[in-house]
């Protein structure tokens, strides 16, 4: 599947979850939200002190900190193509995550926005479906919030 890093297909992947919502906006204005990470707490209650190291906001290879399920990490974009598709990619305790929203423009003016990330490792092999129902949750909350 493309897209995706080695390994983080969905298919190759401990865990996948995908979530979508058709929002009535443009692409535009969706992406200008969501590359401005450091306003995410703002919106989305599962993000907190986030930080863009380096950079005013998310672009190609910046790294960004943050907490997120109680967890503090660091991301790195992997695919910034505007308007379009946004991904990163993390490491925290002994696995790997990758994390990816797709922006599709529809004629009617609506927008519709897919979040996928799917995981591999310990953490999420030991506890799939919670997880998995963990991120399905927060992720509508962020697609809810980025509305």
């Amino acid at each position: 599947m493309s897209g995706w890093p080695e390994g983080m297909a969905p298919d190759q992947a401990t865990l996948h979850a995908r979530n979508e919502l058709t929002i009535p906006a443009a692409p535009e204005s969706l992406w200008d939200r969501l590359v401005d990470a450091t306003a995410w707490p703002a919106w989305y209650p599962n993000a907190r002190n986030v930080r863009v190291l380096g950079a005013a906001e998310l672009a190609e290879g910046v790294r960004f900190r943050w907490t997120t399920f109680g967890l503090r990490g660091t991301c790195t974009v992997t695919t910034f193509r505007p308007y379009r598709e946004l991904a990163w990619s993390s490491a925290f305790l002994g696995s790997r995550a990758h994390h990816r929203w797709r922006f599709t423009a529809n004629p009617d003016g609506t927008t519709t926005v897919v979040t996928e990330e799917t995981q591999r490792g310990l953490l999420p092999g030991l506890f799939t479906s919670r997880v998995r129902a963990g991120l399905l949750h927060w992720h509508q909350r962020w697609l809810e919030g980025l509305a």
